[in-house]
């Protein structure tokens, strides 16, 4: 009998689990809030629900499954653990614990369980009011970190030192945050990556490590915002004692099932985990860049485990190793006149994804978040330096015209 997925949230960076769901002959059903998000083309049929109201969402699913069985609920690059967990646990689906959500949605309680455990994490400090942060903060050293407990896709996640207005950060993170919970947080010199693994009958498996990039924060600043990275990391001599830490950090939060997303920096005492997600990472970092670097179809494997399959472990062993790098676009705020070299980057032999998010005539926001990124090139090299050297090369030839409006 033919299953039905559930995926929760219906975005751009949803789009490859739709299609990869309908080519495994799954009927897929999306949630989003926008009746028009660009996933819902590649579903059976849309819910329409805001993926961040998990009571609202749960209603709206258990109406639906009074017509249709639901025999699995997953979600990808979005950081809506607490809206999943529900929708399974109600469902009696496969998925992580309530308590396990709840860790994961709330980066205060998250660092609370990391020091009770002992996980190495930059340390924090929950802030209850702006003159109780006013007041800490002329205590402290610079830079620090100053972020949402509920902060998706980095926004809201300032870098502060003595350029940045106080007052103006409070207020622009404490806009952003729902619960209003705000916290500070050590600065950490360090090389930071990404890593990738996925829990299978509750033993961990790391799949993929990446150096993220952040060359770019002087201009970006305060606003901390990743501009790509390189797969393989060139610190894959770190992979056993990295993963021991997240195996650790997922102990803590009570998290042996599915996908996790490590963010780790490289501290000059030792790699520290700096959140932890219960979900596949967003940037196309599960859907594109790990099945090209190694071969592993990773979305597969997590649609299987939501649905309660059994995974053979060969399937998310490498299968070949190749260096690529990923730069994102980050124009000046405006109205979209042209997009200059899309041709020409695109007829490039070692350019191996080039997208632009919006279209001639659109409004490119202010760079605040992630989100707000124009557009992404990958490309592949011979090495880890060829392949930064060759998308630098790729970026340089994109331009970007815009009119103020």
């Amino acid at each position: 009998m033919k299953k039905t997925l559930l995926i929760i949230g219906a975005g751009r960076e949803q789009i490859p689990a739709y299609q990869i769901a309908k080519k495994m002959g799954l009927t897929v059903i999306g949630t989003d809030r926008n009746p028009n998000a660009p996933a819902f083309d590649f579903a059976d049929q849309k819910l329409i629900c805001s993926t961040r109201d998990a009571n609202h969402t749960l209603e709206t699913v258990l109406e639906f499954s009074k017509k249709k069985s639901i025999n699995g609920v997953m979600t990808i690059a979005n950081d809506v653990p607490f809206t999943v967990a529900l929708v399974a646990n109600t469902l009696s689906l496969p998925g992580i614990s309530l308590q396990s959500a709840r860790y994961a949605s709330n980066k205060i309680l998250m660092k609370k369980q990391f020091v009770k455990d002992g996980v190495p994490t930059p340390k924090s400090e929950i802030l209850g009011n702006k003159k109780d942060f006013l007041t800490l903060i002329s205590k402290k050293s610079f830079p620090l970190i100053l972020k949402p407990s509920d902060g998706r896709g980095g926004r809201g996640v300032l870098y502060l030192d003595k350029s940045v207005d106080l007052n103006q950060a409070w207020d622009f993170v404490f806009e952003i945050s729902d619960n209003k919970e705000l916290m500070l947080e050590e600065y950490i010199i360090g090389k930071q990556l990404s890593v990738e693994g996925i829990f299978i009958k509750k033993k961990f498996f790391p799949i993929a490590f990446a150096d993220r990039n952040y060359n770019n924060l002087k201009d970006t600043k305060p606003h901390i915002i990743e501009d790509g990275g390189t797969i393989p990391s060139k610190y894959e001599e770190l992979t056993v004692k990295i993963s021991k830490i997240i195996e650790k950090a997922a102990e803590s939060l009570k998290i042996d099932f599915g996908s996790v997303k490590a963010d780790i920096v490289l501290s000059d005492s030792g790699p520290m985990i700096i959140e932890l997600a219960a979900r596949l990472s967003g940037n196309y970092f599960a859907t594109h860049h790990i099945p090209m670097a190694y071969g592993i179809d990773i979305v597969s494997a997590m649609i299987k485990i939501s649905l309660g399959d059994e995974i053979n472990e060969s399937t998310i062993l490498p299968k070949h190793k190749k260096y690529l790098s990923a730069r994102y676009f980050f124009p000046n705020q405006g109205k979209i006149e042209e997009v200059k070299g899309l041709d020409k980057v695109k007829s490039l032999d070692y350019v191996k994804m080039l997208e632009i998010f919006h279209k001639k005539d659109e409004l490119q926001p202010k760079i605040e978040g992630h989100v707000d990124r124009a557009g992404i090139v990958t490309c592949e090299g011979m090495n880890y330096n060829d392949s930064i050297k060759k998308t630098e090369n790729a970026v340089r030839e994109i331009k970007f015209i815009i009119s103020r409006t």
